[in-house]
């Protein structure tokens, strides 16, 4: 039992560590979200500026970060679209789109919760295949 025990804990090991260095992306309710990210998006949607990208980051913590669109994100009959994130070995690069709609209310807004293992140097944002950038950082 020992002879077969211990070669499927290494294989259990190996394929554990080989997803180490992954970036995930979840999109949460801001209900979900602690109180230091609903201040922050609070802040956000107070501020009198004129519309900008509408893409927001809030860092909370080393390997932790929130992503936040609102409305100023879509362009007319657009709606939230597919998000993708992609990594290499010192950048994260995260992908949005907008869909269009032609009837209906869209979302007034996403947030997603970012969780990072390992360091990065440079964190990008793309809009259909555009570099952009946040509107705002918050930590």
């Amino acid at each position: 039992m020992k002879r077969i025990l211990l070669p499927i804990l290494m294989v259990c090991g190996i394929l554990t560590g080989c997803g180490a260095d992954k970036v995930t992306i979840s999109e949460i309710n801001l209900e979900n979200a602690n109180d230091n990210v609903k201040n922050f998006i609070e802040s956000v949607e107070n501020d009198e500026k004129d519309t900008g990208t509408g893409i927001y980051i809030y860092n909370n913590s080393k390997g932790q970060r929130y992503l936040y669109l609102n409305q100023d994100f879509l362009d007319d009959g657009t709606s939230f679209g597919d998000i993708d994130i992609k990594t290499d070995e010192n950048s994260i690069n995260i992908y949005l789109n907008d869909i269009s709609i032609s009837e209906g209310e869209a979302d007034t807004y996403k947030l997603y919760k970012i969780k990072l293992k390992g360091d990065y140097d440079y964190l990008k944002v793309f809009k259909n295949g555009k570099e952009t950038h946040f509107e705002g950082v918050g930590a």
